[in-house]
């Protein structure tokens, strides 16, 4: 069972070699991002586009720390038990249960100042975790951060589309990723030095800052909708829900029918979403089984977690940098190897019994996701309006957050000792087998611009080929 770490590194480069060697093979004769010009002007120049990076950026950094500084805030004060669990948890319950009623109000309003009055309440509630002196006060607390962030997600989502040159959607959204990962991967390395030097509380405090900061980088003039603002009169007033039986029908019924409505009329939509859920269910496995497989595996090496997240954090910057650097290839293509490849990551973990090794395979899987990820983010901006991307959106962020909570549970009762190639499996099976199904729809060529004749629509069954 056992490798050594020259032969674990050749497994790494061999599988990146594919994906190259593949995307040059195949990527010119598929479906291409866009026409490339000979000269092209710095996407930076894109109005309103660096600023939005940057709040994103900023505001990114200040969850990625509170995402730390909140566990050890709980186990310091009220110890470790289920209420740890269910306080950490808490806040992906209002977008679950109120999500979609929420973005359809963010639909007719701007999402701008959406995005700037969010983060601002955000920031008042963050100052207010460290003068908590009982349970039900922080979970109150991260129940109101749950809220601000059912308004951020969908708002920030739709401005994207203000900002993003015509066919650059890949270029922008790559970008974005890596902005996002590399916030991600800053933020628990700024606790230790602020623990060493101070108190918990200025990490809030630092939250509250970075929310203000983001909020103040939206706040002046924008980019305004490319589409006419009078179909937002036609918009259907949000139906709140009047009951607890109201809201699980909201949910598990009209969400999903509403949902498919809009996708089913393109098939490369219809198969990015379907593998959404199948996605954001290995996340939520995975934020198990990662401490888990690094407990079990390297037992004597005390921050081999926190080895582990960095090397999928740093995989992930250099994938969102990658993927703007692929506009020439086939989305389709690039979706396909992503996510396949890196499932072949994940399954290269069970004989990893080398550290090095270990890290090397996540820092491969984290490029791959992230070059996955920008995919989807760039394919479907470019296929929606801006109002309809809020919609779409709407309807799939609450159901994400179900399968991510279904995932995260389906993991604490695999993950063990004994069964790490078990969970393994399950990861990469979840991970690859509906990508490889629905194959035929990631070929789905983009609509037609107005005026020229719309693709077909593609049926459930022939999207899943």
């Amino acid at each position: 069972m056992g490798m050594t770490n020259a032969t674990g590194e050749r497994i790494v480069n061999g599988v990146l070699a594919c994906a190259e060697s593949a995307l040059r093979a195949v990527g010119r004769g598929g479906s291409r991002m866009s026409a490339e010009p000979a000269q092209r002007t710095s996407i930076w120049r894109s109005p309103g586009l660096a600023r939005l990076i940057t709040s994103i950026t900023i505001s990114q950094l200040g969850t990625a720390v509170t995402g730390v500084a909140l566990p050890i805030f709980l186990l310091d004060r009220f110890g470790l038990g289920l209420d740890f669990g269910l306080t950490l948890g808490i806040r992906l319950i209002p977008n679950i249960m109120l999500g979609t009623v929420v973005s359809e109000v963010v639909r007719r309003w701007d999402p701008r100042k959406v995005s700037v009055l969010a983060s601002v309440f955000s920031a008042l509630i963050a100052v207010a975790f460290p003068f908590t002196d009982a349970l039900w006060q922080v979970q109150a607390l991260s129940f109101l951060i749950g809220l601000t962030t059912m308004f951020l997600a969908p708002a920030r989502l739709a401005l994207r589309t203000r900002v993003t040159p015509q066919g650059r959607e890949l270029e922008a959204n790559g970008l974005i990723v890596t902005a996002q990962r590399v916030a991600s991967l800053l933020g628990p390395v700024v606790v230790g030095p602020v623990l060493a030097f101070s108190t918990i509380s200025v990490l809030f405090f630092a939250e509250a800052a970075t929310a203000l900061i983001a909020a103040l980088l939206l706040a002046g003039p924008f980019p305004g909708p490319r589409e006419d603002p009078a179909h937002q009169a036609d918009a259907p007033p949000p139906r709140m829900p009047k009951s607890p039986l109201g809201i699980l029908r909201r949910l598990f019924l009209d969400n999903p029918r509403d949902l498919f409505a809009i996708i089913r009329g393109d098939g490369m939509v219809f198969g990015l979403t379907l593998t959404a859920f199948t996605y954001v269910f290995v996340v939520g496995m995975n934020s198990v089984f990662v401490p888990a497989f690094a407990r079990i595996r390297f037992p004597e090496i005390d921050g081999m977690l926190g080895y582990l997240i960095a090397a999928m954090g740093l995989g992930g910057a250099a994938g969102g940098i990658l993927a703007g650097r692929l506009t020439r290839f086939s989305p389709g293509l690039m979706y396909i190897l992503g996510n396949v490849l890196e499932a072949v990551c994940w399954l290269l973990l069970l004989f990893a019994h080398q550290p090095v090794l270990a890290i090397a395979l996540l820092v491969a899987g984290g490029i791959l996701e992230s070059v996955a990820t920008a995919v989807y983010m760039a394919e479907v901006q470019a296929r929606f309006t801006e109002r309809e991307l809020t919609h779409y959106y709407s309807m799939l962020l609450p159901s994400n957050d179900v399968f991510v909570l279904l995932g995260a549970t389906v993991a604490g009762l695999l993950v063990a000792p004994d069964r790490l190639g078990v969970s393994i499996a399950v990861i990469a099976g979840v991970m690859a087998i509906p990508i490889l199904l629905l194959t035929r729809s990631f070929f789905t060529p983009r609509p037609q611009p107005a005026g020229k004749p719309a693709p077909q629509p593609v049926s459930a069954a022939e999207a899943a080929g």
